[in-house]
């Protein structure tokens, strides 16, 4: 029986004033985080140390080293000298998050990408629909907050990226980390409410 092979590909989603500004690969074992030009993550504000911090990765796991910076590195809230990172934690370096998001993906001979949707149920765009037929999708509310859905492990899972509140599955806030996703869970986010469940075609049968 063929084995089935497993890859981490680890990642930060970069975010300042509830907007995702992009994603960048943690595809080397050292990357430095700074103000100054060169830093491999340049982050331009004066909130932000000239060399700020630093990122060891090896074999999918990330640790993040605070380099005595003025402000600090704070994840998940609190302030850190060295942590490991999860999927999911958010990292506060001045005015900027760093979403981290360790995604395991698993290939299986001749297996294809599972696909889904969300379907917004409030606001005046009520019906819309929005294909997940990507690796990563984002949701965004009204008053600004992010979400992303991701397929990772064979299911979907939603991680909350920046903005105000957390997002809810069912009425249930989803915390730092991600969920699963199941057919008919409703998320929402922020005023938006979305219904999640499987791919219809884009007819909608």
């Amino acid at each position: 029986m063929q084995q089935r092979e497993t890859t981490t590909i680890p990642s930060l989603v970069l975010s300042t004033a509830h907007q995702v500004v992009r994603r960048i690969a943690i595809d080397r074992a050292r990357l430095s985080i700074g103000r100054r030009a060169h830093n491999d993550i340049l982050l331009d504000d004066m909130t932000v140390s000239g060399e700020h911090a630093v990122l060891h990765s090896d074999r999918g796991l990330t640790l993040i080293t605070d380099l005595g910076s003025r402000n600090g590195t704070l994840v998940n809230g609190v302030a850190v000298t060295r942590h490991m990172l999860h999927d999911g934690d958010c990292i506060e370096i001045g005015v900027y998050t760093l979403t981290y998001v360790a995604e395991q993906l698993a290939a299986l001979p001749f297996e294809r990408p599972l696909t889904a949707q969300v379907q917004l149920l409030t606001g005046p765009n009520a019906g819309q629909t929005i294909r997940i037929d990507r690796p990563k999708v984002s949701l965004r509310s009204d008053c600004g907050s992010i979400a992303v859905i991701a397929h990772r492990r064979h299911a979907h899972h939603l991680t909350h990226v920046d903005g105000p509140g957390c997002p809810l599955i069912n009425g249930e806030p989803i915390g730092l980390g991600s969920r699963e996703l199941n057919d008919d869970d409703l998320i929402e986010l922020g005023a938006s409410v979305f219904q999640f469940g499987p791919d219809r075609g884009p007819d909608g049968d």
